[in-house]
């Protein structure tokens, strides 16, 4: 077990949003949303931001774009609380160039997928990441997320990265529990944060301290009430919350996820504009559905809010 007084990751081991991206309608970012909605989660509970991974639409960013997507939003969380950078990216330099600009404005560590499109070498992927260490001195998140890159990360690739101690930890996108049971029972030390909103719980027990949600954005208080449930050992609970998590998920799930996301998050703030092409806007019956979905999760939140 990792002592809390002396964990240097102590200030990660959190709930943490997998922040949306606002746009306008000709698709440039709205800074001006994007402020209001980080102080509206900090508000909330949320504690910490990652942002540009795939929840932020990330990939569909120019570099310019994602650095500004990252500056807003370490200027409105006003030290609040940590703030990732999703760095990743085909191109070895542009992760690189990406690294260097999140250390000097100030990001609190930076995570990055594996290079995806080619089929690289283990060899090649672990250098890809050696870069990063070797060109910045933030602390470096490895993200595994395998049904979008092709890679599963597990302990045997990893543990070459796991000795450097700038290696903060994995973002565990994966349903291989197993996977994520073996990495932490060897590097405790690390920080192990999970990555599917639907198996929270489930993360919790295989021994992740935090994680990082696309649902985060808008019911961080069914993850908090999680959290508190499972630490004071109230399972029924707990699990009870997890339903509810996963009712949400599903129904969003079923009428995009990222679309959801971004159209929930903006029902209580303003409208956060539409995802980038070439994901297709929601149509008027998918609207109603996650309206009719928001009214449930209104009852959830309430709920939770008294447990946490």
């Amino acid at each position: 077990m990792v002592n809390q007084q002396q964990d240097k990751w102590a200030k990660f081991r959190g709930i943490m949003s997998a922040i949306v991206t606002p746009m306008h309608d000709n698709e440039d970012i709205n800074t001006t949303a994007l402020a209001m909605l980080v102080e509206h989660q900090i508000a909330r509970g949320v504690e910490g931001f990652y942002c540009c991974g795939s929840s932020g639409e990330g990939p569909l960013l120019h570099l310019d774009e994602r650095k500004q997507v990252l500056e807003t939003i370490i200027t409105s969380s006003k030290g609040k609380v940590p703030v990732i950078s999703h760095i990743g990216a085909p191109r070895t330099q542009d992760a690189v160039e990406l690294a260097k600009h999140a250390q000097s404005v100030g990001a609190s560590a930076v995570s990055l997928v594996p290079p995806y499109y080619y089929k690289y070498s283990n060899e090649a992927i672990i250098r890809y990441y050696q870069r990063i260490l070797d060109e910045t001195s933030l602390p470096v998140i490895l993200y595994n997320i395998p049904q979008f890159t092709g890679v599963e990360l597990d302990l045997e690739m990893a543990k070459t990265l796991f000795s450097n101690e700038q290696t903060l930890g994995v973002k565990h996108t994966s349903h291989n529990l197993y996977a994520l049971e073996r990495m932490v029972d060897k590097h405790p030390e690390k920080v192990f944060f999970n990555g599917f909103d639907e198996i929270f719980l489930s993360s919790l027990a295989a021994g992740t301290t935090a994680t990082v949600g696309t649902t985060v954005n808008i019911q961080p208080e069914l993850f908090l009430a999680v959290r508190h449930c499972f630490a004071k050992g109230d399972f029924f609970t707990a699990q009870k919350l997890q339903h509810q998590i996963n009712d949400v998920v599903e129904t969003m799930v079923n009428n995009g996820i990222f679309q959801s996301t971004k159209y929930l998050a903006g029902l209580e703030l303003d409208y956060l504009g539409p995802v980038r092409e070439p994901f297709i806007p929601l149509n008027v019956q998918q609207k109603q559905a996650l309206d009719s979905l928001n009214s449930r999760l209104q009852e959830y939140i309430h709920a939770a809010r008294a447990l946490i």
